[in-house]
């Protein structure tokens, strides 16, 4: 019986979406800010993960989209149920059924060596992670659309040796995701709001975000298992995200800086606040619009060449590493 309603809607996602018709661009911003102590020690990776993915864009016509995020570009077709990536580097293309997407995926991560994969299975057997969400009742309007707060936390117990633990306690790692969402009435009100509410139903039910991710983190033995229940609460809601604030906090980082301090090791350690967060994580929409899309912008370039999927994936993954290893340019 379960199976059944789970088809019914995937059916009906997929029909709502072949539907899509009216045109919509919508692009994220995103911006890391590291805790005022770090910034000096993580100013030139953060300034290169910027330079190089520092946004989402999203723009839908005629029942296809086009995305583009951290390197990734690819195009969407909802009636032929077909995903197509293109590489620019390379002037290289592959499209597939979407279904597969994730296989694909899994199957471009790189492996890790047996004697790695049993110690990372090792440590993250001993994670524990809880999920808590809530409304917080607060709203805001994020150009022009009425949105609302959802609070989920992410508490994450690591097997730290007693010098590193909190004296009060608490989680080694919490990740606090204040997530706003479009409000229902929006979908009425809005033109492209409906068409992207529209767009996260077929991503819910035929792309599986959550399954999708707990299917690549299970290249890595335990993960998948440490991070299922984030994944699956993280998904729940498929309204129209306005604006995501991710709060890191991990204390015990604070106490390790402090005894290195103390002993001498190191230069000039930060001195960490245990109770600030280590790392904050902002995307928020910074344009929306009902205009014209060009139509050529859901069409394979004329200059590019079909490739191997795995072959496209595994350059595209390739280049994000590269380009997350390389030191920033300076201005």
């Amino acid at each position: 019986m379960k199976a059944r309603f789970i088809s019914i809607g995937v059916a009906g996602a997929l029909a709502l979406a072949a539907g899509l018709r009216a045109d919509v661009t919508i692009r994220y911003q995103n911006d890391f800010q590291p805790a005022a102590s770090l910034q000096p020690l993580l100013q030139q990776m953060f300034k290169a993960a910027q330079a190089n993915g520092s946004g989402t864009e999203i723009r839908m016509k005629g029942g296809k989209s086009y995305t583009v995020t951290g390197g990734w570009t690819q195009i969407v077709d909802f009636t032929k149920q077909e995903v197509t990536i293109l590489d620019p580097a390379h002037k290289t293309y592959a499209t597939f059924p979407v279904s597969e997407l994730a296989d694909k995926m899994t199957a471009a991560m790189p492996q890790s060596a047996p004697q790695q994969s049993q110690a990372l299975e090792n440590v993250m057997s001993q994670i524990k992670v809880a999920t808590d969400t809530k409304i917080t009742g607060h709203t805001d309007t994020i150009l022009g659309v009425e949105a609302e707060e959802r609070e989920v936390t992410v508490s994450m117990d690591l097997p730290l040796p007693p010098a590193m633990q909190q004296p009060g306690g608490g989680p080694a790692i919490k990740l606090v995701m204040h997530i706003w969402t479009a409000k229902p009435d929006e979908t009425m009100r809005n033109p492209a709001i409906r068409e992207l509410a529209g767009y996260s139903q077929w991503q819910k039910y035929a792309l599986n975000p959550a399954g999708m991710l707990e299917k690549i983190t299970g290249k890595f033995p335990g993960v998948a298992n440490a991070l299922k229940p984030m994944f699956e609460e993280l998904f729940k809601n498929s309204g129209v995200m306005m604006r995501n604030r991710v709060e890191m906090y991990m204390p015990f980082v604070a106490t390790l800086a402090k005894q290195m301090s103390a002993q001498g090791q190191g230069k000039a350690m930060p001195n960490i606040d245990p109770d600030a967060p280590l790392m904050v994580m902002n995307q928020e929409v910074a344009e929306l619009s009902s205009a014209p899309v060009d139509a050529a912008l859901f069409e394979v370039p004329k200059d590019y060449t079909s490739a191997p999927p795995g072959d496209v994936i595994k350059n595209l993954l390739g280049a994000r590493v590269a380009a997350m290893q390389a030191p920033a340019a300076k201005p």
